[in-house]
């Protein structure tokens, strides 16, 4: 038992860091491959049967969850109170989320390769670095995916014991399948964004490696200029040590500075490569979070500002505070997904245009001493023009620090016009759709 845990806590290799993630994702039916020993004893990707079986199973029990709450006309929402703008919401929130269903485990099964190609990159280019001398510290790696999966945990364990709490307190007790449609989507969101941040992490990484490097060599070219009385053969092979306190192993191998660069300028285009495989796997999912996120923001604005200025929750058996906090707590833990998602792509994204200035400043000191090393760099710095990095989402827009605004100016707009609407309807027509959608249910 305790070497099964002391190899866990000390992966040797990329897939043995990767494998909590890759194996809750597994489970969960989020991907049909996981990750076990190949015949070198090192990790591997394998899809399996089982793996396919159970995306469809959870495919086909999320969307039974779905329509069975809808053929019932029993949603989380209706509990609180029904008027016809709760109602399109609660139209809006299904359709978008069987959509999303649908879309996700599509990707997870169909777009399987371009995921599992982006992991492979990430691997091979871990051995591209040895060719440098530097070796990547799995043992971080696997601390930041379980401190990720771990905080996610918990925000999903307080989310759903708030929601408990406010039904219970109000003697109300909604259907298993009314919960499980109402909380499938925040679970699968929060499963796809867990995969998203440890692989932007990863190689957010490795573009810090590379800068780590780049500096390292334009101390060297300093040292040259100050120090020129020293045989030429010291500077033409350069021995690359632990720059700046980065907790990697580095190997005796020498290189020579351009070739330091050359190899430089592979890794960052592979590493290029592996974001725009992952950006395909990721992009429909993306969207879809996004787009669930934008509704549940702008309806549940309306329905706490209706409960706490209008008089809707004189009607339920939830007082204003019980209103207000569950839905303010659904906006909340929805809207810090997305949060988590623009930050590390824009970590990433940042990461990796560092590399460009950092470039130009090892070119500054090394014009006039070094012509094959001014050519190198010359290259590496119009790779860098061409070779962006960027995650969007199905190239709507980008996932970036912009989106937050836009998300918050829209979801203004569109709760203008809900309020403006809800003031010009008169009381007596607030029933009107909801029987059209949902029954001729009345409210007691």
């Amino acid at each position: 038992m305790r070497k099964c845990l002391r190899t866990f806590l000390n992966p040797k290799d990329f897939y043995a860091a990767q494998r909590p993630v890759l194996r809750v994702s597994f489970i969960a039916g989020m991907t049909p491959f996981t990750v076990v020993k190949g015949p070198t004893e090192l990790m591997m990707l394998r899809c399996t049967p089982f793996g396919y079986i159970n995306a469809s199973v959870h495919a086909i029990l999320f969307c039974g969850c779905y329509v069975n709450a809808l053929l019932k006309g029993e949603t989380i929402t209706r509990f609180f109170f029904r008027t016809d703008i709760s109602t399109l919401g609660d139209v809006l929130q299904f359709t978008i989320g069987i959509t999303a269903l649908i879309m996700m485990f599509f990707c997870s099964i169909f777009q399987r390769n371009k995921l599992i190609k982006s992991f492979h990159a990430l691997a091979s280019i871990d051995r591209r670095f040895k060719e440098i001398g530097m070796e990547t510290n799995y043992k971080s790696t696997l601390h930041y995916n379980l401190l990720v999966m771990c905080t996610k945990a918990i925000i999903a364990v307080l989310y759903l014991s708030v929601c408990l709490a406010v039904f219970i307190s109000s003697n109300t007790y909604p259907s298993v399948a009314t919960w499980m449609a109402f909380l499938l989507p925040y679970f699968m969101m929060s499963m796809v964004v867990v995969l998203f941040l440890c692989f932007v992490n990863q190689t957010k990484h490795r573009f810090h490696l590379l800068n780590k490097v780049l500096k390292h060599l334009r101390q060297a070219a300093l040292e040259k200029r100050i120090s020129p009385q020293r045989r030429p053969s010291y500077w033409h092979t350069i021995k690359i040590q632990r720059p700046l306190g980065i907790a990697s192993v580095y190997s005796n191998n020498d290189k020579s500075m351009p070739d330091v660069v050359a190899t430089v300028a592979e890794i960052q285009d592979a590493l290029c490569e592996a974001c725009s495989c992952a950006e395909d796997y990721f992009t429909i999912q993306m969207l879809t979070v996004v787009t669930i996120v934008f509704v549940i923001i702008v309806f549940n604005s309306y329905y706490v500002l209706d409960a706490l200025l209008g008089s809707t929750s004189r009607d339920t058996p939830f007082s204003k505070g019980q209103f207000a906090m569950f839905f303010l707590c659904q906006a909340m833990v929805y809207g810090f997904g997305v949060f988590n998602i623009v930050y590390g792509s824009s970590s990433l994204v940042r990461e990796n245009d560092n590399i460009g200035p950092n470039v130009h400043k090892l070119l500054n000191a090394a014009a006039g001493t070094d012509g094959d090393l001014v050519a190198k760099l010359m290259q590496l710095s119009l790779q860098m023009v061409h070779r962006k990095v960027r995650f969007s989402a199905c190239g709507l827009f980008s996932l970036d620090f912009s989106l937050i605004f836009t998300l918050v100016g829209a979801a203004t707009t569109y709760l203008v016009i809900l309020i403006q609407y809800e003031l010009s309807m008169d009381e007596s027509k607030h029933e009107t759709i909801a029987r059209a959608f949902l029954g001729n249910e009345t409210w007691y």
